[in-house]
């Protein structure tokens, strides 16, 4: 389980909810409304209303409290799926999207319109809002969705790594929390403590949540993860494994009252932190300081200066991982745990041993194993920060080797099928040599005032050529003129040629590229007597063929394609240039000798 983000759901968002708060603890939200009407997933929705007032219900109001949040749900496969929050009314009525997508600036504005909407009685323009969306196939990122007239948005890619101001969660993180807290942070997370982040404002509290966690990339905490927790989950907090949850300030009392042992706790309000122990000693000095000194630079604080300066200390600390890639010609590929902790910086050895045996740690690698042999491959920011800041000795020679191997084992079938068009077109041409030679030797008996040579000349034909011309008159012009074709009887040499590199005795799917080639070398082979009706099939022959050649071009990058989907599109491209090169000498060749 690499990530817990649910890539391919089936819809944008999977419901909506209207929720009235209620007066007590004691009592269970109310549902006002949902969409879509059908939604019939009871459990979803007895839970999602608990989350939606996640504080106490008889002490705050909205200023206090604030207006977006988010919470999480984890389904039976582990997959996190967001419930985005925003409280009306003075904080007694919540609007709730559930969506296994994490859109957080597009769902919050989204959320914004909805209460537009509900505020001034426009229910049938919210529900054709809602209609649109739901039923919108799910956009590619950078992509367009428009949900009315005057309302539209453009899908976010939640591949890349994170911007300020752009990225909501990110920015209200750095902006609330001072660099040593999160570098302390940064390190509790890494030795898997139980923490516990808490604020008096709900956005303020879940965006700190996530923007923490998104410091990991490209790992993602394995354990319990809880932006918010509300009042009937706060048992959580007792929790024996690690945890990460927010906790709203109001309820924080309630939790400290409970035996808590060895937890971390960030008070986002007083940008205060309370942990038992120094995680943040036990991690290279080195790494640490170069962190610290990119967070504190102004550049830094705009763009993805400090997504990438986190990316840069997870390079540093575990981009070493390809030098313990175990490849064995037609094994799996393995981790060797000792080959990875075998450093040369006794800190970072020391970190190692630890980080081996950390959830997040092995999941990646688990992950990137099973990308690996399952020949997929990966090319991302993290691997791209590894190569570029030099923390893989061997640079990949394992990854590598694989990368030869895999491309050999996935080019078997596309060879083999260029091997059957190859063998195929060569049986056409002996085939249609054959038919040429036996309709010359017909035409001899045939014409009676002149001797026609035949453009492939056979061991036979000169004797028997020799012979015919004794017994006939001499010739009364130069050139012959172009036979009359009968409508039986006779062969078309242009039809003959395009039925042989005809595709229909292939089967079907399969690649016929190496037609052209192996038609170029059987005309070489060729032994030609030039004449008129030649030069005019010639010329009819070298224009398709050079209409054919740009064609071929097409497949054979097609093939390219198949070979390896890790290939870059500019090896692609080459390789099909080379074979385009190819071709057109193999042409030039051919039209030389014709």
């Amino acid at each position: 389980m690499d990530s817990r983000i649910n890539e391919n759901p089936a819809r944008t968002f999977d419901l909506a909810l209207q929720v009235a708060c209620p007066s007590s603890e004691n009592e269970d939200p109310t549902v006002l409304w949902k969409f879509p009407q059908d939604f019939g997933d009871q459990e979803v929705l007895q839970t999602v209303p608990k989350f939606c007032f996640p504080f106490d219900v008889e002490r705050v109001c909205q200023t206090q409290v604030g207006q977006n949040f988010t919470f999480v749900l984890t389904d039976i496969e582990s997959k996190q799926r967001f419930g985005f929050c925003r409280l009306t009314s003075g904080c007694r009525v919540c609007i709730c999207l559930l969506s296994y997508l994490p859109w957080f600036e597009i769902y919050y504005k989204l959320l914004n319109t909805l209460a537009d909407y509900l505020s001034k009685h426009q229910e049938d323009d919210l529900n054709d809002m809602l209609e649109t969306l739901h039923n919108h196939p799910l956009p590619k990122p950078y992509t367009a969705v428009n949900l009315s007239v005057h309302s539209y948005f453009i899908a976010p890619d939640i591949n890349g790594l994170p911007t300020i101001p752009e990225n909501r969660n990110l920015t209200e993180y750095f902006v609330a929390v001072d660099v040593n807290n999160m570098l302390h942070l940064y390190a509790s997370m890494l030795h898997e403590r139980r923490i516990i982040i808490t604020s008096s404002k709900l956005s303020t509290l879940t965006a700190c949540v996530h923007g923490s966690t998104a410091m990991l990339y490209p790992m993602h905490w394995q354990h319990i993860f809880i932006p918010v927790l509300p009042p009937h989950l706060l048992d959580y907090c007792c929790a024996p494994m690690p945890y990460l949850v927010g906790v709203h300030l109001s309820l924080l009392e309630r939790v400290k009252s409970r035996s808590l042992e060895d937890v971390v706790i960030l008070n986002v309000d007083t940008n205060t932190l309370e942990s038992p122990a120094d995680d943040l000693h036990n991690l290279p000095s080195d790494v640490v300081s170069s962190l610290k000194s990119k967070l504190k630079k102004q550049s830094t604080a705009t763009g993805s200066g400090v997504a990438r300066a986190f990316l840069h200390a997870q390079a540093a600390l575990f981009g070493s991982y390809r030098d313990a890639l175990i490849f064995v010609p037609g094994e799996p590929i393995t981790f060797c745990e000792k080959s990875f902790v075998a450093h040369r910086s006794s800190t970072m050895r020391s970190f190692l041993e630890m980080a081996v045996n950390l959830q997040l740690f092995k999941q990646f690698i688990e992950g990137r194993l099973a990308k690996l042999n399952a020949g997929r491959g990966f090319t991302d920011v993290y691997e791209e920060e590894i190569t570029a800041g030099g923390f893989c000795r061997s640079n990949s020679r394992s990854y590598q080797q694989w990368i030869h191997t895999k491309m050999r084992q996935r080019a078997k079938p596309v060879v083999k099928n260029l091997q059957m068009a190859k063998n195929h077109a060569k049986r056409k041409i002996r085939d249609m040599k054959d038919k040429i030679t036996q309709k010359d030797a017909e035409e001899e008996e045939k014409a009676p005032y002149c001797v026609w040579f035949s453009p492939l000349s056979t061991k036979a034909s000169p004797k028997r050529l020799q012979r015919k011309a004794a017994t006939l008159p001499p010739p009364t012009w130069l050139f012959p003129t172009r036979p009359e074709v009968s409508q039986t009887g006779q062969m078309n040499l242009l039809e003959e040629i395009l039925d042989s590199l005809s595709t229909s005795h292939i089967e079907q799917g399969r690649l016929s590229t190496a037609k052209s080639l192996d038609f170029f070398r059987s005309i070489e082979d060729l032994d030609y007597n030039p004449t008129v009706r030649d030069a005019f099939y010639l010329s009819i022959l070298n224009l398709y063929l050079f209409i054919y050649n740009w064609y071929m071009t097409a497949y054979v990058y097609l093939a390219t394609c198949l070979l390896e989907e890790t290939l870059s599109p500019w090896c692609r491209m080459s390789m099909a240039l080379k074979s385009n090169q190819e071709l057109t000498i193999r042409n030039n060749t051919s039209l030389d000798k014709s």
